[in-house]
């Protein structure tokens, strides 16, 4: 009871922290701390302007190169994010938790948290390189091609200590870094590329990929210089405290796994597109998927705020919940309706094949901004309530449901038929989530409603700038 007691405190300390509530007393936090207003308010431009540039990136991609080519290296892309949202393991969020602890003497507790999550990276590289050269077709390039290899395992290990440098800033409200390196990342990602589209010939994919290896190479690196600069005079030392790897895994890990099922959908899709169908389908179904996820970013904003909002007691949940949807909804279905009435104006800005062969599949899949809000939702009682294995269980099997049958679908009617497999599946599930959501809104008239389980770690600028977007 005593260490719930502490758990719940631990996970107000970050809700405070990460969304904007005052706390009691605040922790040293080793630098000059932007009001919680200010840095939230640089966390939420920074991922719009990540977003920006990160579509103006493939503008220019789909401009100078083949469309098999940039198909090709969205497939790759997608593969590393997944390998880095694998390796993140929740650590950034356990990192948010026990940091009040180690306040006076940080460099420990983020040392083996930067140490962990790289080498978390390269394992999941390791694994994938497996895969790919044993059962893969289109993408065995990556894991057999030397300089495709190489900046594979540095985008890997560069990606997840660039989200964890995100979860830090967050830590310290200095949301303004985060800005300045999601903007310093998409800036030099496009600039790099008018070079490698006028020096490269041929295998355009491998240069393609290579420019986010120096971009997120230059954001890392004024990540560094950022958390020297403050009075902490933080300075990287590989070393790992067992004592202190434990309990982060202990923490982050449960509820990593909730994540996942959210996350990794939308980073195989491309892999199953580019394998099944071509790199170039895939090429119009990343643009297509690109432009949709701004529209799915709305419910799980939403579902950000209404956790925070559960975890600090300002309203029952069952209140909390149904304003959510209300938001949810009419952003959303609002959203949704103009990119469908100018899905191929918008698809057009990359080329005419990009409209003709995503046009289709991207009025689909906005569909399903109504069901996933509705699934938000839910995973956020979940959270709330302390019921994360339910929530797990029923992301594990949307995601197992949409990526195999997405997959036969791809085989069937190709990108068309992946986006109604992927709508139909959300349906579902949302009806499991009506169902659940009116029976535990009534239950939490009884419950306490801070039984928090566990922290959502957020995606940063890299994993933002995959899908035009990296929550």
């Amino acid at each position: 009871m005593i260490e719930q007691r502490l758990h719940r405190r631990a996970a107000r300390r970050f809700i405070h922290t990460a969304f904007g509530h005052e706390p009691g007393p605040s922790p040293q936090r080793g630098g000059r701390s932007l009001s919680m207003l200010t840095s939230s308010l640089a966390l939420v431009v920074g991922k719009v302007a990540t977003m920006a540039v990160g579509f103006l990136f493939w503008v220019v991609a789909a401009r100078a190169f083949q469309q098999s080519e940039v198909g090709l290296a969205a497939g790759a892309v997608s593969a590393v994010m997944l390998c880095t949202q694998l390796a993140l393991l929740g650590v950034g969020s356990s990192v948010i938790l026990n940091y009040p602890r180690h306040d006076r003497d940080p460099a420990p507790l983020l040392d083996s948290a930067f140490s962990l999550v790289a080498a978390a990276s390269v394992l999941a590289v390791a694994i994938f390189f497996v895969i790919a050269a044993t059962a893969l077709h289109e993408l065995r390039v990556v894991a057999t091609d030397p300089v495709f290899a190489l900046a594979f395992v540095a985008m890997s290990v560069l990606g997840t200590i660039g989200i964890l440098l995100d979860q830090v800033s967050t830590l310290l409200r200095r949301g303004d870094q985060m800005l300045v390196r999601a903007l310093l990342f998409g800036l030099a990602n496009v600039a790099l590329l008018a070079p490698v589209a006028a020096l490269s010939s041929g295998a355009g994919a491998v240069w393609i990929f290579a420019t986010w290896v120096g971009a997120a190479a230059a954001a890392v690196l004024l990540g560094a210089v950022q958390l020297w600069r403050t009075p902490l005079r933080y300075r990287y030392r590989p070393r790992l405290r067992r004592h202190l790897a434990w309990p982060l895994l202990r923490v982050g890990v449960p509820n990593h796994w909730l994540t996942l099922t959210e996350r990794a959908p939308g980073l195989i899709l491309p892999i199953i597109v580019t394998e099944l169908v071509s790199p170039a389908a895939n090429a119009a179904w990343y643009a297509a998927w690109m432009m949709a996820w701004v529209l799915y970013i709305i419910p799980i904003q939403v579902g950000m705020t209404l956790f925070a909002e559960a975890a600090t007691k300002t309203a029952s949940l069952t209140k909390l919940i149904r304003h959510g949807l209300r938001s949810s909804l009419v952003l959303g279905v609002s959203g949704a309706a103009v990119v469908a009435l100018i899905a191929p104006q918008l698809l057009s800005i990359l080329g005419h094949r990009y409209a003709e062969a995503g046009s289709t599949p991207l009025r689909i899949l906005v569909l399903a901004v109504v069901p996933l809000t509705f699934v938000q939702a839910y995973f956020v009682v979940c959270r709330s309530t302390g019921r994360l294995k339910e929530g797990i269980v029923t992301g594990a099997i949307g995601a197992s449901v949409s990526i195999g049958g997405a997959a036969l679908a791809a085989l069937e009617s190709g990108l068309v038929g992946m986006a109604v497999v992927w709508v139909v599946t959300q349906v579902v599930v949302s009806v499991w989530a009506v169902w659940r959501l009116f029976r535990l809104s009534r239950a939490s008239r009884q419950i306490d409603p801070v039984a928090v389980d566990g922290i959502r770690p957020e995606a940063g600028p890299l994993s933002a700038g995959l899908a035009g977007r990296g929550t």
